[in-house]
C-alpha cells in the first residue's frame, strides 16, 4: 500500500480529508476543493515541494569589464543582485470516488494548468507565485487507497520574474 500521508486515527473519509482544504489556491481557485488536488510528498514528513517554493532563484552574474592592460576586472561601485528565472518542480495528488469522477477531475486539472499564466497561490507560505507549465515530468497510474482513487504526478512551471 502506498503512503498517501494521509493521517492516521481520522474517522471517515471526509473528516480524514478536510485538512487539505484552503492549503493551495491557482487562479483563486482551492484546487482541492474543485478538483480534488493536493501538494503531496514521496516519503512520510517529506517537504520538497515547499523545499522547492522557498528557495531563492539563482542570482545573475555581475557585469564585468575586463581591461588587459589592468589587473582583475571592474564592477560597478554599487552591486544590486537580480535573481535568474526558475523553474520549480510541484508534486500533486488528485483525489477521487470512483475512476468516472477521477477521469473528469484529472481532464479538468489539465485544463487548469495549461490555460496560462497561474497564479499559484500557497496560504501557508504567505506567497503567490505567477508560473506557467512548462512540463508534466511524471505521473503514476491511479491506485485504489481507502475506497477511493488517487494518482500522483509532477509538473514542472517556469517563474519568469521570481517573487522573492
Amino acid at each position: 500500500m502506498r503512503d498517501w500521508n494521509v493521517p492516521n486515527g481520522m474517522d471517515g473519509k471526509y473528516h480524514r480529508m478536510e485538512y487539505l482544504k484552503e492549503l493551495l489556491y491557482i487562479n483563486d481557485m482551492d484546487v482541492f476543493k474543485e478538483y480534488g488536488v493536493f501538494l503531496t510528498e514521496t516519503e512520510a514528513g517529506g517537504h520538497t515541494n515547499y523545499d522547492a517554493l522557498l528557495l531563492p532563484p539563482k542570482l545573475k552574474e555581475y557585469v564585468v569589464v575586463d581591461f588587459r592592460e589592468e589587473d582583475g576586472e571592474k564592477l560597478p561601485d554599487n552591486l544590486i543582485p537580480r535573481y535568474e528565472a526558475r523553474d520549480v518542480t510541484l508534486h500533486f495528488a488528485l483525489r477521487a470516488s470512483n475512476p468516472i469522477a477521477w477521469k473528469t477531475k484529472y481532464t479538468a486539472f489539465l485544463t487548469l494548468l495549461k490555460s496560462g499564466w497561474l497564479n499559484i497561490r500557497v496560504p501557508e507560505l504567505d506567497k503567490t507565485y505567477r508560473m506557467y507549465v512548462k512540463e508534466f515530468s511524471s505521473y503514476e497510474q491511479p491506485t485504489p487507497f481507502a475506497g477511493e482513487i488517487y494518482c500522483r504526478f509532477k509538473v514542472r512551471f517556469r517563474e519568469p520574474n521570481p517573487s522573492f
